[in-house]
């Protein structure tokens, strides 16, 4: 824990920071009210913090996983996104209400941030300037966001029953390589259909 502590500064000032110490593994949008997401967590140790920016040093606890003597398996997704440098695999339509994996088969730390769109014309254009570094401009055009996942590490996953509004979205990580360059900028945005 001391080491993790101790580590926090540069893992905020760079999540790839935490390679060699840890891994974040968990990191879904939690909305007011009930939330859920799926994930599978090795035996070891874990810190859970919260990120949400309440000002000062963000709230922590401690806790174990042992090994299980018959361990249970998460539910087989109906489909699986993943980041990995510097683009998204996976289909380019999902169903609302489908069980989703979202992973991270990269090896640099990952998002996926979802933008909406009115339409497909409008969902290119978000991409298109996203692309461009033009984060602002297409932030305007979006009718609303999620977050699949926040930050993901390395081979990390979690799954979550997809319950966006149907319509395009285009998906984007917002992280930036060691020279400040936006992973969108480097290819990491796509159009997706979610449909009922």
């Amino acid at each position: 824990m001391s080491q993790f502590l101790a580590a926090l500064p540069a893992v905020a000032a760079d999540q790839n920071n935490i390679d060699g110490i840890g891994s974040i593994v968990f990191s879904p949008q939690a909305n007011k009210g009930t939330t859920s997401a799926q994930v599978d967590l090795a035996a070891g140790q874990y810190v859970a913090l919260d990120t949400g920016g309440h000002g000062g040093p963000p709230p922590l606890t401690t806790f174990t996983i042992a090994r299980a003597a018959s361990p249970a398996r998460l539910p087989r997704p109906q489909a699986t996104i993943a980041s990995i440098e510097f683009a998204f695999r996976g289909p380019a339509r999902l169903r609302d209400g489908e069980l989703v994996r979202f992973a991270n088969h990269g090896f640099l730390v990952h998002m996926i941030v979802a933008a909406q769109a009115k339409n497909a014309a409008g969902a290119r254009e978000i991409a298109r300037l996203l692309k461009q570094g033009k984060d602002g401009k297409a932030q305007r055009m979006a009718t609303g966001f999620y977050t699949f996942f926040n930050v993901l590490s390395h081979g990390a996953f979690q799954q979550q029953v997809i319950r966006n509004r149907p319509d395009y979205w285009v998906l984007a990580c917002f992280m930036d390589t060691q020279d400040h360059r936006e992973h969108t900028r480097l290819g990491m945005e796509r159009v997706i259909r979610i449909v009922r």
